[in-house]
């Protein structure tokens, strides 16, 4: 329905207008000051206005360029009866789209307002597509043969096309936001925006200001206003990474947009009304983050309407011979590089803590040290999956000193390797390596390399 703010001294004009507007199915606002459409600017958000260029307490030009700045896409059609060249020049100058003449007829007056919604559309959509490509990723495909993931795929395509919200469990790195997309591309909505955010990097009041978004001035450097990922995400998909991660005052407004399809920006007393499929994925057990108090008990049910469960790697192997090969073809750039048999069985062995995001970083890393090979060997694997009682991010010691001194060995010159291919960078060669850039430092210092 388009929301019509009309702003005229004449009220019976005005009546006139509003009757036939609402007849043609439009939600019409009536006001016959400046200062009284500006008060309902404050509160209403509108598609369209209607002005006056002759009003009692301001020129409607002026009016025209503070309606502007209140709601940047608000198209204006001028209405006057005083037509000059000179305040259509200025008008158009401050973004009027159209300029009628009193009196006018009220089928033109309708048209003139339809084609400036069609043009506030288009000028929204292209503002809300510009702002998700900067955050569009390129992205892996659902990679899986075994009976888990065929489970977990037969759900996917079960739950698509509803727009029941959908809660993804599973440890990091087993592809949550894969199935997210997944069930994005599967649904009604694919055609429209799939925008994803991870409640466990943001600080609470930059994700609160990434989620609503906020007006211009809303808090100190807030320089102008801001759309937020809910209202990018309209007809579309959203999907929330670690909600788990959510504060209580966070949680409590996710609650309210899930009941209502509403909320407010940072800032602004207007209510935005959106139409979105949410999903949502954690690693934590949200039934025992509840019952310590530090998940809403309200939000968990709303969000526990249909669960899919990602089993971790370690749990379907039968994929990783899969994965490798489209992980290789992927980091060789669609290239013919192939694991030999050794290499297979070490990965095969491994009990993958990292999951797929662990497998996937090991072998960019393996593509990138056998160069010019064809074939990854083993000494293209990193120490971690060379000794394989190797599970966790900590050193191991073993009982065995010579083996150790063996594996440090080992474990010196692949680092040494990886820092000489990236040419020292320390945060290439963490991700290279698959361990945080701290740990690197760590090893670095204990092994003594320069």
């Amino acid at each position: 329905m388009i929301r019509v703010l009309i702003v005229d001294d004449e009220p019976k004009l005005v009546e006139a207008f509003a009757k036939k507007l609402s007849r043609e199915g439009m939600e019409v606002f009536t006001a016959f000051t400046a200062e009284q459409a500006i008060s309902l600017m404050k509160k209403e958000s509108f598609d369209v206005g209607v002005l006056d260029i002759r009003l009692p307490d301001m020129d409607g030009v002026e009016l025209l360029r503070k309606l502007k700045e209140m709601q940047p896409t608000f198209e204006v059609i001028m209405l006057t009866g005083y037509a000059t060249v000179d305040s259509a020049i200025r008008s158009m100058k401050l973004g009027a789209y159209d300029y009628l003449t009193k009196p006018c007829k009220l089928s033109d007056l309708h048209n003139a307002i339809l084609k400036a919604y069609e043009k506030k559309a288009l000028t929204e959509k292209n503002i809300l597509l510009e702002e998700h490509l900067h955050r569009v990723e390129v992205r892996d495909e659902f990679i899986g043969r075994s009976k888990a993931i065929r489970e977990v795929k037969r759900l996917i395509t079960l739950v698509a096309p509803s727009d029941v919200p959908v809660l993804i469990l599973g440890e990091t790195g087993t592809g949550k936001e894969l199935v997210a997309r997944a069930i994005h591309d599967l649904s009604r909505r694919a055609a429209n925006p799939f925008v994803a955010i991870n409640s466990s990097t943001l600080q609470e009041n930059i994700l609160e200001s990434e989620l609503f978004g906020y007006k211009k001035g809303a808090f100190t450097g807030a320089q102008s206003d801001k759309i937020g990922l809910l209202e990018i995400a309209n007809k579309g998909t959203f999907f929330i990474d670690e909600v788990g991660d959510m504060s209580p005052n966070i949680q409590a407004k996710l609650l309210r947009v899930l009941e209502t399809g509403t909320f407010r920006k940072l800032g602004d007393t207007r209510e935005i009304r959106v139409d979105v499929r949410f999903i949502c994925a954690t690693n934590k057990n949200l039934e025992r983050e509840v019952r310590e108090g530090r998940f809403r008990k309200d939000l968990f049910f709303r969000l526990n309407t249909f669960i899919i469960a990602l089993p971790p790697l370690r749990e379907r192997k039968d994929d990783i011979p899969l994965l490798a090969e489209y992980f290789l073809k992927k980091f060789s750039k669609g290239g013919n590089k192939k694991m030999s048999r050794q290499a297979m069985e070490l990965l095969l062995a491994y009990q993958w803590p990292g999951n797929v995001r662990e497998l996937a970083n090991v072998l960019e890393r393996a593509v990138l040290l056998s160069s010019s090979r064809e074939e990854i060997t083993v000494s293209d694997l990193p120490p971690n999956i060379l000794n394989k009682s190797y599970e966790n991010e900590s050193d191991q010691k073993l009982s065995n000193p010579i083996d150790s001194l063996r594996i440090e060995e080992v474990e010196r010159k692949h680092i040494e390797k990886v820092l000489k291919l990236v040419g020292g960078n320390k945060s290439k060669a963490a991700r290279l390596l698959g361990i945080s850039r701290r740990k690197l430092y760590r090893k670095i210092a204990r092994l003594r390399l320069n």
